[in-house]
């Protein structure tokens, strides 16, 4: 993708920032809604302390629930306000957790380094999905996960 295309996806989502959590699948501020995403987040990630990137993390809302989990979180998204939104969310929350600003389908992390990938809604996104899970497979360790949460949403 151009530089020019990078920065017209951040520049959408940066708009979106500000109100992104009122919806109530991305801010999980309702307590059924958050239990809910819990006990989905539990299934999908090992007990324990895993090393875990969330791609298009967005505000910040799984990487919260993960970090509170007691999982090491590596939040990342294209949009400096939805990251800015995700750290300050971690701040408040009184919990750690790392945040980059880049390109999901070229994570610049190393590779063999997450237990688990987690990508919520973002692969439809991508202008070639193929090339981004080829870089997402190669940052797992041996026996990682790759947890992907899709729709369909180009469709009516």
């Amino acid at each position: 993708m151009s530089d020019a295309g990078r920065r017209a996806i951040a520049e959408y989502w940066d708009a979106a920032a500000a109100a992104f959590d009122e919806e109530p699948d991305h801010g999980l501020r309702e307590e059924p809604v958050r239990a809910a995403w819990l006990r989905r987040v539990r299934g999908w990630v090992p007990g324990g302390a895993a090393d875990v990137l969330d791609v298009g993390c967005g505000t910040g809302s799984l990487s919260l629930l993960l970090a509170a989990d007691g999982h090491r979180v590596t939040g990342l998204d294209l949009a400096p306000r939805m990251v800015g939104r995700a750290r300050a969310k971690l701040v408040a929350a009184g919990l750690t957790a790392r945040f980059l600003v880049a390109d999901a389908s070229a994570p610049p992390v190393g590779d063999g380094s997450f237990d688990v990938l987690l990508s919520r809604h973002l692969l439809w996104t991508l202008p070639e999905p193929e090339r981004a899970l080829r870089a997402w497979v190669r940052l797992l360790r041996p026996g990682g996960r790759l947890v992907l949460v899709e729709g369909r949403w180009r469709e009516a």
